[in-house]
């Protein structure tokens, strides 16, 4: 089997309403869905996370061409021919990002020639239901109306629940903690996501004062460039650190695992290599006792990808899902996601368990 050809889908969803974290606000979302076709007829999905246009203009530029001819069923073989065996090899950077949506594809393509889900090929079902967090809940200038947001993100059945903090001082941001916390009673667990808004001081000051509200973990406080940082704050708190979404391959996080920076691990399948780098991050993680949360947050190509990947791996803790209606999410799947009390049903579909069709296209592509 050889890839044929890769087309390279560029979706955008405008919000209902803007998004706001620490480092500001968005009213668009985009997707980087590559669809991989090969000389069988087998297509497969991946998807690349981060600069989405730049993405695409690696992929168009010259990764296309160095990936067709390939064979999917290698995946090895395609790491190393898209990362590792130019001039220069990539370790960071939207590179890796292009690379990781082909990989994803290629497990999605192999999943489909052998008529298993991907989990099968990466050691078989571990788990056949995930508990899932509902990431969905933003900055707002009124308390209330974020903890108002989580009662309804609650409702849903969710028993842990992520809310994106940092726009103001830690002190300034308290009343919306405690608005969380009250809204959702101290049986549902609560992290915080400050999407490394926070400078040293700041996030002192901030688990501080969080502390006595119960957090599962505290999500990128700092920079993810300031490793040091965020070792030396996890030497002074109880409270749970989490991080890794910005950071690239497993040699990226093998010096975060080195630091003790992290209690909670979040590799992006979409950005830190693609699947199997984030299960070979898993691997490590496990000899250092770390959990791991995939990052996931992105269209339901990623999300298949995840689930996938968790289905199969003993220390995956917590999948992400995005409960708002601001992703191209349930479109990309053939079914819909069963999820009941807040565990997610693994589906037995072959490969990743998705799908791009014309009205999607139609609806969401830009040039």
């Amino acid at each position: 089997m050889k890839i044929k050809e890769i087309h390279v889908h560029l979706l955008q969803k405008k919000l209902t309403s803007s998004m706001r974290i620490s480092r500001g606000g968005f009213d668009v979302r985009h997707h980087l869905i590559v669809e991989v076709v090969t000389n069988e007829g087998i297509t497969g999905l991946g998807e690349g996370v981060g600069n989405a246009r730049l993405i695409q203009q690696i992929l168009t530029g010259s990764m296309i061409e160095q990936a067709v001819g390939l064979d999917p069923m290698n995946i090895e073989a395609v790491r190393d021919k898209l990362i590792d065996s130019d001039v220069y090899m990539e370790q960071k950077g939207s590179v890796v990002c292009a690379a990781s949506a082909i990989e994803m594809a290629c497990w999605d393509i192999k999943g489909k020639a052998l008529n298993v889900p991907v989990f099968q090929l990466l050691g078989g079902l571990y788990r056949d239901k995930i508990e899932a967090y509902a990431s969905d809940i933003y900055w707002e200038e009124e308390p209330k109306k974020m903890g108002e947001n989580a009662s309804r993100v609650k409702s849903l059945g969710y028993q842990t629940i992520k809310a994106h903090l940092g726009c103001k001082s830690p002190e300034e941001d308290t009343p919306r903690v405690q608005a969380l916390r009250d809204a959702i009673g101290p049986d549902t667990s609560l992290m915080i996501d400050l999407n490394g808004g926070y400078n040293k001081l700041q996030a002192f000051q901030a688990v501080k004062l969080w502390e006595p509200y119960d957090l599962t973990w505290l999500e990128e406080p700092v920079s993810p460039n300031q490793i040091d940082c965020l070792a030396d704050l996890r030497s002074r708190t109880s409270v749970p650190l989490a991080a890794g979404e910005n950071e690239f391959r497993v040699y990226g996080f093998k010096h975060l695992f080195d630091k003790n920076a992290v209690d909670v691990a979040m590799p992006d399948i979409g950005r830190a290599g693609g699947i199997q780098e984030v299960r070979n991050i898993c691997a490590l993680a496990q000899s250092y006792g770390i959990l791991v949360s995939p990052h996931n947050y992105s269209s339901g190509v990623l999300l298949g990808a995840t689930i996938q990947l968790m289905a199969s791996v003993p220390n995956a803790h917590l999948l992400e899902i995005d409960t708002s209606d601001n992703a191209v999410y349930q479109e990309l799947l053939i079914e819909p996601l069963e999820i009941e009390k807040g565990f997610v049903r693994v589906p037995q579909f072959p490969g990743l368990g998705v799908k791009l069709d014309k009205e999607v296209l139609k609806k969401y592509s830009v040039d």
